[in-house]
């Protein structure tokens, strides 16, 4: 017991000291030199992402809408996320800025939590060290200096896995999906049987429901639908091909909807092609315990990465959801698995290779290079995720509808 106690208080003494040395001390220059290191333009004022949610009250009490006007955002950038965060930014009052610090500290607390309890989850040794490096990667450090709510869902979605009970991690998820999106291609963890695959897709449907009407400027005023260098994803890959045949001077062929919808369609097409090659090929693989956490876990976070890497243009700070799926991936290894783990250290850490670069062209072929990496892993993922899609599916069809 004694023992118990002194490891709990030295795990809050950790986490306490760590969230709260990066929400106090982000400004100073011990904190400046480690943006640097990982080539992060650090932004004042701090938490810049997480500047646009409290902005929201005075923004909407003047009677702009923030999707169009976000008239006090720092940096006027308008939203992109569902409107329930007003809600919270008012009633938690985080327009007081040591209200905001708190806030920030909690949810940044709240991830580093859910990272020792997945160091002390993974069971080998490399494990542990390959999960402490990508807790210290270019995109966990971005999250964490941006101060971005992918840090708080990411903690949520943890909890949902970690969750015995259907109906509360369920409910969890949904809390999660309500607050950003994303977190909709998570409820594959409670895929188990008839009843909870309907029930995770009644859920699924409610939250569609209360987004509907704002679903559009979640992607159209997203900022990484620009960008092809801090972003993954398909649209990047398009984005990011162009842009390369441009700075080549081979340009004969001018980007537009036409060319842009033929090559997502032409991805799309060929990603699908693969999974059911996959699935195939892993047909007879008979059993995965879906009970497991470390399963559950990298089900969770492969399918975030996947899925976003299909349906949207997301910044790299959501590459931190690989970090669910090293436990599993580090126990009983294989190639595919190396190959996976060693991808998903250097994809999270591209941002910083950036740093080398010293010519224009020197930033093109390292981004030819990052989304070469992530391409990559995205099809590895996909074939270990197949594994589990066979199961689900003689689950699905075999097993009793009970929970």
């Amino acid at each position: 017991m004694i023992f118990l106690n002194t490891k709990l208080i030295f795990k809050v003494l950790i986490i306490t000291t760590l969230s709260g040395s990066i929400v106090l001390f982000s400004d100073t220059n011990f904190f400046l030199k480690i943006f640097s290191f990982y080539n992060i333009d650090h932004l004042t004022p701090s938490f810049a992402d997480f500047r646009s949610y409290q902005a929201l009250p005075l923004t909407i009490e003047k009677g702009l809408d923030p999707y169009i006007n976000h008239e006090y955002d720092p940096w006027k950038r308008p939203f992109n996320l569902p409107i329930i965060w007003f809600y919270i930014s008012k009633y938690l009052n985080l327009i007081n800025e040591i209200n905001f610090k708190i806030f920030v500290f909690l949810y940044i607390s709240l991830f580093i939590f859910c990272v020792i309890q997945m160091i002390e989850l993974t069971e080998n040794i490399i494990g542990k060290i390959l999960v402490i490096l990508a807790a210290f990667s270019a995109s966990s450090i971005l999250a964490l200096e941006r101060g971005n709510t992918d840090l708080l869902i990411f903690s949520l979605v943890f909890i949902a896995c970690i969750q015995k009970k259907f109906f509360l991690s369920l409910f969890i998820l949904i809390t999660a999906s309500i607050l950003k999106l994303f977190p909709i291609f998570s409820f594959i963890i409670n895929f188990e049987n008839k009843k909870k695959v309907f029930l995770s897709i009644l859920g699924i449907l409610l939250v569609f429901f209360i987004l509907l009407s704002d679903l559009k400027y979640f992607f159209y005023n997203t900022h990484s639908t620009f960008n092809t260098g801090l972003t993954f994803g398909i649209r990047p890959i398009i984005l990011g091909f162009f842009k390369s045949l441009e700075r080549l001077g081979l340009n004969t062929i001018e980007i537009n909807n036409l060319y842009f919808i033929i090559g997502y369609f032409f991805i799309l097409f060929f990603s699908l092609l693969l999974f059911s090659f996959f699935l195939i090929k892993n047909k007879k693989r008979q059993s995965v315990d879906f009970i497991n956490l470390k399963n559950k876990l990298f089900l969770a976070g492969s399918s975030i990465y996947c899925c976003s890497f299909i349906f949207f243009s997301s910044f790299d700070y959501r590459l931190i959801f690989l970090i669910m799926t090293i436990p599993y991936l580090a126990d009983k290894t294989n190639l595919i698995k190396k190959m996976i783990l060693i991808l998903i250290l250097l994809s999270t850490n591209f941002l910083a290779f950036y740093t080398f670069a010293s010519s224009q062209n020197d930033f093109m072929y390292i981004g030819i290079l990052n989304h070469i990496s992530k391409l990559s892993l995205f099809i590895l993922v996909l074939h270990e995720l197949s594994k589990f899609f066979n199961i689900f599916i003689k689950n699905i069809l075999a097993k009793k509808n009970n929970f």
